[in-house]
């Protein structure tokens, strides 16, 4: 005789009772279960970043920018918490490589596969390479890497260049930890070139005359996207902050933060610099010459 068929009339009791009660608050726990989302644990994301205007900066000891707003943005929304370093790129890459912080703001893919580690699935911003020269130089446009034959140009240690320029022999690097002092080298003729991004000398807030001795080579030398990294480990929160991305692109929270940086939308922005299928030669005065 089954246990489960045992029945006590007198006392009222059932074992067969008692165990579909039972096989009920388990289903019921199951069910229960699945029905809540699993969400991952939360955690402190700390993030290095080369200073580079308007993306990502120092500000009297707070890290401002449009990549700094959308990364603490996204990664609150989807629960963690975000802290920011500055230091130059390739000590970000030593710090990283030594679990002193998490990853980079801002990275090259091709830096981030030979790191190892993961990327967001979309980019925070792009960065549009042009060269910048005095104003006596001969060459008044850029024609591809011939057009700076046996020149000197500054190479930030730790940066990444178009690869164009780092297979052209006849250029002679000249390696330097920053590039806090690039404008003043070139000036003095240590360098003939430097590479800068476009955006940074409309955005990085200084006098555009300074710039008056100094040209612009165009169309640009190179765009990349950049895109947010972090140890393999923590690949679940990139995950996380791709969700919270993608939601970000359809609800204007994106654009939001472009417009409050920049004053254009993303798309709008691209097609400022020059991003898009439409050639703008000097979009807006965007170069002051």
């Amino acid at each position: 005789m089954s246990c489960f068929r045992f029945h006590m009339d007198d006392a009222g009791f059932s074992f067969e009772g008692l165990a579909m009660g039972a096989a009920l608050r388990v289903l019921s726990a199951i069910l229960f279960f699945c029905s809540v989302p699993l969400v991952a644990q939360a955690k402190d994301v700390r993030l290095c970043y080369d200073e580079w205007t308007p993306y990502a900066y120092d500000d009297q000891g707070v890290a401002r920018g449009l990549a700094v707003d959308m990364a603490t943005r996204f990664l609150e929304d989807a629960g963690h918490s975000v802290t920011f370093v500055q230091m130059p790129l390739a000590r970000c890459h030593f710090s990283i490589r030594y679990g002193a912080v998490d990853g980079l703001l801002l990275d090259d893919l091709s830096m981030a596969d030979q790191t190892g580690l993961v990327t967001s699935a979309e980019s925070l911003v792009s960065r549009v390479t042009v060269a910048i020269v005095r104003s006596s130089f001969t060459v008044a446009t850029y024609d591809g890497p011939e057009s700076l034959d046996n020149t000197n140009w500054l190479k930030v240690i730790g940066q990444p260049y178009p690869e164009e320029i780092l297979a052209n022999d006849t250029m002679h690097p000249v390696e330097v930890a920053e590039y806090a002092k690039g404008y003043e080298m070139l000036k003095r003729h240590y360098v003939d070139v430097l590479f800068t991004d476009l955006a940074c000398l409309r955005f990085s807030g200084g006098d555009q005359k300074s710039l008056m001795e100094f040209k612009v080579l165009r169309p640009a030398v190179e765009t990349a996207k950049r895109y947010m990294s972090l140890r393999p480990e923590l690949a679940s929160v990139i995950n996380d902050f791709d969700r919270e991305m993608a939601h970000g692109l359809v609800n204007g929270v994106v654009d939001d933060i472009y417009r409050r940086h920049l004053g254009f939308s993303r798309v709008g922005f691209a097609r400022y610099v020059g991003l898009s299928d439409v050639p703008i030669a000097n979009p807006g005065g965007l170069i002051a010459q």
